[in-house]
């Protein structure tokens, strides 16, 4: 859980700093640091190696692994989990959650123009918060309640566990405090 949190936390503090502040040494140093609670988590845990590889490939489909603090961070996070090995995981897991973490970084440049334009709505609010992706990690993680109860189903490969929509949402929630408080986090370094 922790390890969730703490990459949510470097991920957005790391575009933060590189998109708003337009400080590369901090953006690279807490994209780092994102790699290495990210892997500490992937190594161990197969949903986590499979949401965010997910969450890699989606968003250099969508052409957002764009900066140099996004390249670096991108190598270290598949030559060492290469290195240490893959852990075990569903290809139709990876697929859809891939799918979902690309819908979701082209619906939030979507939401951006929009919130630009004053205008709102429900699609507005759930591409600006990145809606798509959670519900596939939920929709898994319901499968993996389902597959304790009924061992054998015939969804049982592929699921998450049940904890990982928690873990999840808690990467999510770091997130978007981050997101919130940059301002007083950079005034603070400065």
């Amino acid at each position: 859980m922790i390890c969730y949190a703490a990459s949510g936390c470097f991920m957005k503090l790391s575009d933060e700093f590189m998109d708003e502040a337009g400080n590369k040494k901090l953006a690279i140093i807490t994209d780092i640091l994102c790699v290495i609670f990210t892997l500490l988590v992937s190594v161990t845990n197969s949903d986590a190696a499979c949401i965010f590889l997910s969450i890699l490939i989606g968003t250099a489909l969508a052409s957002k692994v764009d900066s140099i603090n996004h390249i670096i961070s991108a190598i270290l996070f598949i030559v060492i989990l290469a290195i240490a090995g893959f852990p075990h995981f569903s290809l139709v897991c990876l697929v859809v959650c891939t799918i979902a973490a690309f819908v979701d970084e082209k619906g939030n440049d979507y939401s951006d123009k929009q919130i630009e334009n004053n205008k709102g709505g429900f699609i507005t609010t759930f591409f600006k918060y990145r809606y798509a992706l959670k519900i596939a990690v939920l929709l898994f993680s319901l499968i993996g309640i389902v597959n304790m109860y009924l061992p054998g189903s015939m969804f049982c490969n592929f699921n998450f566990s049940a904890i990982t929509f928690v873990d999840f949402l808690l990467f999510d929630l770091s997130y978007e405090f981050i997101g919130s408080h940059f301002n007083r986090i950079n005034n603070f370094l400065n």
